[in-house]
């Protein structure tokens, strides 16, 4: 089910973010760094966290995230609810696109197969604060290329673009249902962001 924005009415099987708030669709650019790089920095604890608040991220030096180019709105995330002996646990997935065309981009989607990611999107729309902007998919187990996820679109007018799909396994979910990205202001959010990314172009 989708991440309900909606803190005053919550549809049945929503997951719901009322402290950090999403609205009004997505931005075309999505950040995708490997689950391996990140544990890295989680054991040396350049990734902090407050519940489900996530406030600073730095990777281990020369490590760095795909920052790939899609179209607004493309980017779809989501996060469903499922009851595990356990306790419950939250599957989620995001579907994008990626503008094609680019040799290296064909490279790096085609070395993406069986590993894990982590998936940080940004909202078109947050709070005034703009606590609302960074959502991180894939914390605890990360998320996967399924077969049939990547699929390159050799008609029409995106000739050349991927239509991708990332999700956790079955048997790999996550204890939260999304993390927000949060580190003092918007803009130092903003400038470590920037810190993370490589263009993949």
């Amino acid at each position: 089910m989708p991440i309900s924005p909606n803190c005053g009415g919550l549809a049945a099987g929503n997951e719901i973010d009322c402290d950090y708030k999403q609205h009004g669709g997505t931005e075309p650019n999505i950040l995708i760094i490997n689950k391996v790089d990140w544990d890295l920095a989680v054991t040396g604890t350049t990734i902090t966290f407050s519940d489900s608040l996530i406030t600073a991220i730095a990777l281990t030096t020369g490590d760095l995230g795909y920052l790939f180019e899609s179209f607004p709105d493309s980017v779809k995330p989501v996060s469903t609810s499922v009851l595990k002996a356990s306790g419950l646990r939250y599957k989620q997935s995001i579907e994008f696109v990626i503008t094609g065309g680019k040799a290296a981009v064909d490279a790096i989607v085609d070395s993406m197969v069986d590993e894990r990611y982590v998936v940080i999107y940004i909202n078109t729309f947050k709070d005034q604060t703009g606590q609302g902007k960074y959502k991180v998919l894939g914390v605890d187990a990360g998320l996967k290329i399924p077969d049939g996820g990547a699929v390159k679109d050799t008609h029409g007018d995106n000739d050349g673009a991927w239509l991708m799909k990332l999700e956790n396994t079955d048997l790999a979910l996550e204890s939260v249902p999304l993390y927000t990205f949060w580190h003092t202001s918007e803009a130092v959010t903003d400038d470590e962001f920037v810190t993370l990314q490589s263009a993949a172009s």
